[in-house]
């Protein structure tokens, strides 16, 4: 494929936070289930089993996953132990899972002016998985949306994904990038597309988004570093050009 250079960003936990709600969430989550009397690390461990498998039943990052899966939870131990489900408390816990997703977007430190540096340099995209609803309000409420030239929802984050948003977009792959803190969803379907792939290293990241690397591929330890590595990368390949 012969076409343009173009870079495609990840959104959660690489333009903005994420995980953080959720750990808050578990954290209150792990201190209801310890005032029950119900075992707080194995509970923590049941609730990340139910929330991976709502993901996989849903085929992709619905809003209903997580809520449904700290219900699950407390619906479990309370089989196991032979406790009677309170609705109030089952109440709480679904609420829970609605209250990470009516906390503020918090932009990741540097995130706007990478995006500002790079979109003088070339096209920006947005790659995101989610619930269309959630990612449009969130990153409206970023005020990155300007830098984009097109924005791409998605349940999952593939190969195939990332093969039709270059054809549709006339990007070439090989002198293109994929920058994400998600070596799963962003950094292993880009290689396997072709793409030069940059893995942002983000404090939370959810060990259902962590596989090893299929390929060679830049780390770094904070997004300001992406665009001295994407833009000398052009330098160097226009100077073998010339």
């Amino acid at each position: 494929m012969k076409g343009k250079t173009g870079c495609i960003f990840d959104f959660d936990d690489t333009l903005v936070e994420t995980t953080i709600y959720y750990d808050r969430a578990k954290e209150k989550f792990a201190a209801k289930m310890s005032q029950l009397g119900f075992p707080v690390e194995e509970s923590l461990e049941v609730l990340n089993q139910f929330d991976i498998s709502n993901v996989l039943k849903c085929g992709g990052f619905h809003k209903e996953c997580f809520p449904k899966a700290l219900v699950q939870t407390y619906e479990y131990y309370c089989k196991r132990f032979g406790s009677e489900v309170c609705q109030t408390t089952r109440k709480w816990m679904e609420n829970l899972g609605w209250w990470v997703f009516r906390q503020p977007t918090e932009l990741i430190e540097g995130a706007q002016e990478v995006l500002e540096r790079l979109s003088g340099e070339m096209p920006l995209f947005l790659a995101t998985k989610g619930d269309p609803e959630i990612q449009a309000k969130r990153l409206k409420e970023s005020r990155l949306d300007r830098f984009f030239h097109e924005v791409y929802i998605v349940p999952d984050k593939t190969h195939k994904e990332y093969t039709r948003i270059a054809l549709q977009n006339g990007l070439e792959p090989s002198k293109s990038w994929i920058i994400g803190n998600s070596m799963k969803g962003d950094i292993n379907p880009g290689l396997r597309s072709g793409f030069n792939c940059i893995h942002v290293f983000h404090h939370n990241t959810w060990d259902f988004e962590e596989e090893e690397a299929v390929g060679e591929h830049f780390s770094v330890r904070s997004i300001r570093e992406v665009p001295e590595i994407i833009l000398s990368h052009a330098n160097k390949r226009l100077a073998v050009s010339e």
